[in-house]
């Protein structure tokens, strides 16, 4: 069993650090979290549209393909375009209104909010390397 004499000199070293990321994490929570969740939508847009060019840029170039060949495409073609791009809607749909309902949380956590998700990100941290 670990007495308070043995435990205490484990978690002296580590209590700066995690008293400093439970103030970041007050920061973070208090007045950075909402501007940041609005710059995030537009990088999740983004990240969405790159994989939507990836996922049809083979279907593009088999169309083309085929147009060359047999002077039509292939209808699957098309359905596999409108599959692609409604997942990609949904998908922005889902972003938005889970980056919307974050916004709108953080937006009313007050100061004593952040202040216990500060405590918790610093108790979090100091247990951390406990919990492997």
């Amino acid at each position: 069993m670990t007495t308070p004499e043995k435990l205490f000199p484990e978690l002296l070293p580590p209590l700066v650090p995690a008293l400093v990321f439970g103030a970041v994490c007050y920061v973070l929570l208090r007045w950075l979290a909402r501007p940041l969740l609005a710059h995030l939508g537009t990088g999740v847009e983004y990240a969405l549209n790159v994989a939507v060019i990836g996922l049809l840029f083979p279907e593009y170039c088999w169309t083309r393909t085929q147009r060359r060949v047999t002077g039509h495409a292939a209808p699957f073609a098309y359905t596999y375009g409108d599959a692609v791009c409604s997942l990609a809607n949904a998908a922005r749909g889902c972003v938005e209104t889970v980056l919307w309902a974050l916004g709108e949380a953080v937006a009313r956590l007050g100061h004593r909010g952040a202040l216990w998700g500060g405590a918790v990100g610093a108790i979090g941290l100091l247990l951390w390397p406990h919990l492997w």
